[in-house]
């Protein structure tokens, strides 16, 4: 029977794979991580490289334009800032790179000072919220480029123009030190939400796709802010018949968790139905 790949490097870099977000040394390993897979496996890691890059076109399919190269540059930079900033934990660890080729056998274990496990774990939350934060951002940076020329849904009432303010908003939540990027399936097959959120900016967007138990054409979904008030407040509108716009989220506040509901076509003052997911904010 073949042995199981060793894939824990794998997963921490395939979804930036997935959006062309690695250096080029880290995008030939990933092609050689790929290369010694089992069949079976390679159909995994295939089928998650498509779903994340799916997200993306979803989000694009509707748009004539593309990102500038400047602003997909800004935005991975901001998410892989913490690779080089300092940090206590990483001053008294290990030297040895954590994202170099050695294999697990390199390892010497925890120091003298029991530090160098800490280091490891502490490395990897940091790259897996780093490769969340960067998927989220992908997701969301192609409506951020098109400033004027594309209406984003927002969570107040359309305006009649679309206005650059808006792209601006939702380009301060990505480029935010804080911002963080969930992604959480919606219940009875109705698809996942991204959701990319700022307690500094006080803004949140989210994007639904993967809807395949659509809703009746007399339905939509309804998104809803917990804990800014006694009662849910109405977070805006989403298109539940296929992948549409992001939602641009203001005033976040006090609220902890975006929720989300089917509600009647023009929503409703209060949810009438079972909550779908909810996202922490």
């Amino acid at each position: 029977m073949m042995a199981m790949a060793d894939t824990e490097w794998l997963d921490d870099h395939i979804e930036l794979y997935a959006i062309d977000a690695l250096p080029p040394a880290e995008n030939e390993r990933v092609r050689r991580e790929l290369d010694d897979l089992s069949p079976v496996e390679l159909r995994i890691y295939r089928a998650r490289i498509t779903d994340v890059r799916s997200a993306v076109t979803d989000l694009a399919s509707g748009f004539a334009l593309a990102a500038p190269t400047e602003l997909r540059e800004t935005v991975l930079d901001r998410v892989f800032t913490a690779d080089s900033a300092p940090d206590h934990a990483a001053e008294i660890g290990t030297d040895r790179d954590p994202d170099s080729d050695s294999g697990p056998g390199d390892d010497s274990g925890p120091g003298a000072d029991g530090t160098s496990t800490v280091v490891a774990l502490d490395h990897a939350r940091n790259r897996r919220r780093r490769v969340s934060l960067a998927v989220g951002a992908a997701a969301v940076t192609v409506a951020v480029a098109l400033g004027a020329g594309v209406l984003i849904g927002r969570s107040t009432a359309p305006e009649s123009t679309p206005s650059t303010t808006t792209a601006q908003q939702v380009s301060d939540i990505l480029a935010a030190p804080d911002a963080r990027s969930t992604v959480s399936p919606l219940a009875d097959d109705r698809g996942t939400v991204t959701v990319v959120s700022s307690k500094s900016a006080n803004r949140a967007v989210a994007l639904l796709r993967d809807q395949r138990n659509r809703l009746a054409a007399d339905q939509t979904f309804q998104l809803w802010l917990i804990g800014k008030s006694d009662k849910p407040v109405s977070a805006g509108l989403a298109d539940g018949a296929g992948a549409g716009a992001p939602v641009v989220i203001d005033a976040l506040d006090a609220s902890r968790v975006l929720a989300v509901t089917i509600e009647p076509q023009g929503g409703s003052p209060q949810p009438t139905s079972a909550i779908l997911t909810q996202v922490p904010l």
